[in-house]
Formats: structure tokens, C-alpha cells, sequence
């Protein structure tokens, strides 16, 4: 991505969330079109969140992407599990594979989100 990066607006409550979770789920779509749900661990630093580690570079769905893809991540939980009350946030947005040596990470830009029971 060339020039500077715009990203959504979270609200404390949507950070604080993301921040004490680290376990979701991405949802991709290769170059010919097939979904694929992914479960992983990001990082999120206000603006972008990032997925590292070695499936990055070698995961077949990850490297079949369609570059610049858009994708699906999903966090979410249960507020207890006897009440069954469903919580989370899904970011829909824009995935770039960033290569540094031979560490490798996807950096998604977030252009829209949804929460609920926060």
C-alpha cells in the first residue's frame, strides 16, 4: 500500500476487548474464489491488527490470498458460559503480506466493524 493508511475509529470498549482477547478467527478467499476460516492469534496496536508466525509464510490459504484481499476477522466470546450471552467484534477489511528478512506478517486494515454485547 503506497501513502498513508487510513483506518476506522474503535471505542475504548472495543479496544479494551481486543486488547484482553488474543484468539480469533480470519476468514480468507484464495485466488479462485474458495472461503477458508482460520483461527489465530493477532496483535492490534489502535490502528491495525497483525497475524505472524511461520503459517504466514508456508499456509497454503495464506499464500493462495489474493494480494491486497479483503478479509473477515472475528473475536468473540461467551460472558459466561451459563447464561450464554455472546459477545465480540468482527473487522472486515484489507489484508498486505509484510516480509522482513525472514519473519513474514499479514497487517489487516480495517475498514469496517460490527460489535455486539460489549
Amino acid at each position: 500500500m503506497k501513502g498513508k493508511t487510513e483506518t476506522i475509529g474503535f471505542t475504548d470498549n472495543e479496544v479494551r476487548y481486543i486488547l484482553e482477547r488474543k484468539l480469533g478467527r480470519i476468514a480468507l478467499v484464495s485466488t479462485e474464489q474458495e472461503p477458508h476460516l482460520v483461527p489465530v492469534t493477532y496483535e492490534f496496536d489502535g490502528s491495525f491488527f497483525y497475524l505472524n508466525g511461520w503459517n504466514i509464510k508456508y499456509g497454503p490459504r495464506f499464500t493462495d490470498m489474493k494480494p491486497e484481499g479483503r478479509v473477515s476477522l472475528l473475536i468473540d466470546d461467551l460472558t459466561t458460559a451459563t447464561l450464554w450471552i455472546p459477545r465480540g467484534i468482527e473487522v472486515t477489511g484489507t489484508a498486505e503480506t509484510l516480509e522482513k528478512g525472514e519473519m513474514c506478517s499479514m497487517r489487516i486494515t480495517p475498514v469496517s466493524k460490527t460489535s455486539w454485547g460489549l
